[in-house]
């Protein structure tokens, strides 16, 4: 298990160097979040710090100081594998985005994940992975990143939750392959949220989005971002402007070469191919017609 140092950003509201107050105050969005991302890192059985600095002095910057002082003090005792320090942007965007210094390949692949996790669980744009020189990011010891959320002055206060984005933090941070209760093991897992696949335990490496399909014993399979497989779903492939639709199984639906599969879904039905590609404005081998959605003319 990990050690972490969570860190919320700036001082508390109403002292000098708070954060933004707009739709959303930040110093509040930033203590809830810590404090639950710290839950549920500890539920998971990992090693966690929380750092919160609520005053200071004239000087603006004078908490950011303090963070990364204390941060490489208990850096001094304990192996830290990431220090995180949470806050809520500002400036009228949309989605998260993560800040490295840039000099750390292991903060580089942390602030990949919990981007990710964010832009997914929240359905906002993914801003990405910026480099910035920034004092929490080059005056701690350890790997740090810095987590905006999303924004305080924009339509993305209206998805604010503090439990559904402390949740995507502590997956980007430790996977979705982790449970407080029981070990994973190699193959076919499933938690709470639903199936996904280990390749390695050692790496903690599972199938994801950009993997593409995935051949399973005989059958096929797709997952997403966080590395859950499809299911009860439709899936687009862009390249070939193809439908595919995933079962309640996580299987692909698929038919025979002489004999599509139907399959009623939404009280719709539609035919697909030996290859799981659904039939689209044609007449099928079976000689049913399809529309141009793919929908069985009756």
């Amino acid at each position: 298990m990990s050690n972490f140092i969570i860190a919320v950003g700036h001082t508390a509201s109403g002292n000098i160097g708070c954060g933004v107050i707009d739709r959303l105050d930040e110093s509040k969005c930033t203590r809830e979040i810590g404090a639950l991302v710290t839950q549920y890192l500890q539920e998971k059985g990992h090693g966690v710090n929380l750092l919160r600095i609520d005053t200071s002095n004239s000087y603006s910057c004078q908490d950011c100081y303090e963070r990364a002082s204390e941060a490489n003090e208990i850096a001094n005792t304990t192996n830290v594998e990431l220090y995180a320090e949470i806050h809520i942007n500002a400036g009228g965007g949309t989605g998260p985005e993560v800040l490295v210094f840039g000099k750390s390949e292991v903060a580089n692949q942390y602030a990949t994940k919990v981007c990710n996790e964010l832009s997914s669980i929240l359905n906002l744009p993914n801003r990405g992975v910026k480099i910035r020189n920034l004092i929490v990011l080059n005056k701690t010891v350890m790997p740090a990143i810095l987590v905006e959320c999303l924004f305080a002055d924009s339509d993305d206060a209206d998805v604010y939750d503090s439990e559904v984005i402390a949740r995507a933090i502590v997956s980007g941070l430790v996977g979705c392959n982790e449970s407080s209760n029981e070990e994973y093991k190699l193959g076919w897992n499933k938690d709470n949220v639903g199936w996904w696949y280990c390749l390695s335990i050692e790496n903690r490496s599972y199938y994801i989005s950009s993997d593409g399909w995935q051949e399973i014993e005989g059958e096929w399979y797709i997952f997403d971002d966080r590395g859950y497989a499809l299911h009860d779903s439709w899936y687009h492939d862009e390249k070939n402007n193809t439908w595919y639709y995933l079962d309640e199984n996580c299987k692909m639906v698929r038919g025979s070469k002489d004999k599509p599969l139907w399959k009623w879904i939404n009280g719709k039905c539609y035919a697909f191919d030996e290859a799981g590609k659904m039939y689209c404005n044609c007449v099928t081998p079976d000689g049913y017609s399809v529309d141009i959605n793919g929908v069985w003319i009756k």
